[in-house]
């Protein structure tokens, strides 16, 4: 099961991480931005202590919201692979 994450962002987006990996020194995550009908999705590692600082300053906010998929009508662009710490 993937641990999915809102991430406190404009009103007028919608922004979520998800935890599809880890490893002693931190995270693979996936971010996934929904705006304006286009899905961006990035995969970035994530160090544990950044993963904890964003948990405790509600950066990020821990749900249990499946995850939806983009329907025919929604263009989905793939992001590139980067390193967030």
């Amino acid at each position: 099961m993937i641990t999915r994450f809102r991430i406190k962002s404009n009103p007028e987006r919608s922004e979520f991480l998800e935890i599809i990996g880890r490893t002693p020194q931190g995270l693979q995550v996936r971010i996934v931005r929904h705006h304006e009908g286009y899905d961006t999705v990035d995969e970035s590692f994530m160090d544990h202590d950044l993963f904890e600082t964003c948990l405790k300053t509600g950066y990020l906010t821990e749900i249990d919201a499946p995850r939806e998929a983009p329907g025919e009508d929604q263009p989905r662009e793939s992001g590139s692979v980067s390193s967030v710490a």
